[in-house]
């Protein structure tokens, strides 16, 4: 599948839903040499590459978290600058499984700090979630994370409250 034919395979079906994300993802873990036309429609135009991009590229990091490893800075900085709710939703999920450096990851941090103010209800549960991972491993101080966690329970926000109260006991584990 060359790089045009997977970005018109992920501009099918509606954004909402998944469409072709399971199938284009087996194929990159089948042929790692399109995992960067992968990531390049992370960038696109048309939301619903985006958004099928962004399904895809974490059912790739499920199988092949590896390929990612170089990719930090570039999954970084599209986080911060896309505007897709998904973006928000599944790039936390990757990044934070990553090998970061203490400058990405305190950059990471900031953007996720940002991220849990925003209208999706789903990118603020996913960077609380990531938050939590991250200071998990040791990267990002745990009383940040305890402080963002704590105002996160008392959320008027009813899914960004209710993620807290799943992630209360990893927290509680926070060195």
């Amino acid at each position: 599948m060359a790089a045009d034919a997977l970005r018109r395979r992920l501009a099918e079906g509606a954004r909402g839903e998944i469409a072709n994300a399971t199938e284009v993802a087996r194929e990159v873990i089948d042929h790692p040499g399109l995992f960067s036309s992968l990531i390049d429609c992370l960038e696109d135009d048309d939301p619903a590459v985006v958004a099928h991009a962004a399904h895809a590229a974490m059912q790739v990091a499920l199988d092949r978290i590896d390929l990612f490893d170089e990719m930090a800075d570039r999954l970084i900085a599209v986080l911060r600058e896309g505007a897709a709710w998904e973006l928000g939703e599944q790039l936390p999920k990757i990044l934070a499984r990553l090998p970061l450096s203490a400058t990405q990851a305190a950059e990471l941090a900031d953007i996720l700090v940002a991220k849990l103010d925003e209208h999706s209800n789903i990118a603020a549960g996913s960077a609380l979630s990531a938050l939590v991972d991250l200071a998990d491993k040791g990267v990002v101080p745990a009383e940040r994370v305890r402080a963002l966690h704590e105002t996160a329970l008392t959320s008027p926000r009813k899914a960004l409250a209710a993620r807290a109260r799943r992630l209360a006991k990893l927290v509680q584990r926070l060195a």
